[in-house]
């Protein structure tokens, strides 16, 4: 794959721009000890946020739904990961695989668990919100769907809310991936 998309520098940008690439450099996911940037050290942004910057309005869009992702839901964390990853491997996503590596290690994964997502191997659970996500993951990438009995045991832990926003966590990644792909999105140099 090549990159398609020139990374848009600070002086390049519209104020429209400007005001998107500034919500990336700065809180959570700027801090020191953020498992990965999204910022590029000469100036502009990586990853998903430099294309979405081709539309302003949809890049206030995308930002707040991926912070939301990141930040403001009840899964763990953990569990957020084990179904991101499962996406990324399942997209064969370079650039998710790349973030997304990092972010499950500071989420708790290990580096031999994290590898064996690609191949679908389960984690070793520490509760059962972890195990739904996996298998109800799967299903989703699989079938589009749960059938009633996927359903119903997804539903009995992580509950109607949780249930949801996995289903919506799966989505955005997915969505994600097809953005990466025809931009020719890749992680920074040495990522891994």
């Amino acid at each position: 794959m090549i990159e398609r998309l020139p990374r848009i520098t600070p002086d390049e940008m519209t104020p429209e721009q400007v005001e998107v690439y500034g919500r990336f450099t700065g809180g959570k996911r700027a801090a020191p000890g953020a498992s990965f940037s999204l910022l590029h050290p000469d100036g502009g942004l990586i990853g998903p946020p430099n294309a979405w910057l081709l539309s302003p309005p949809l890049a206030r869009v995308f930002e707040r739904v991926g912070w939301t992702m990141r930040y403001d839901l009840e899964l763990s964390d953990r569990a957020c990961e084990i179904a991101v990853l499962l996406v990324a491997f399942h997209r064969d996503s370079p650039f998710e695989l790349y973030a997304h590596r990092r972010a499950g290690r500071a989420a708790g994964l290990t580096d031999a668990e994290i590898e064996g997502l690609a191949t679908r191997t389960p984690p070793a659970f520490h509760s059962d919100e972890e195990r739904l996500v996996f298998t109800t993951t799967q299903a989703i990438l699989d079938r589009g769907t749960l059938d009633d009995a996927e359903y119903t045991a997804a539903e009995a832990v992580l509950g109607k809310r949780g249930l949801f926003e996995l289903v919506a966590l799966v989505g955005y990644y997915d969505q994600v991936a097809t953005q990466l792909a025809v931009f020719g999105v890749l992680p920074p140099a040495g990522g891994s």
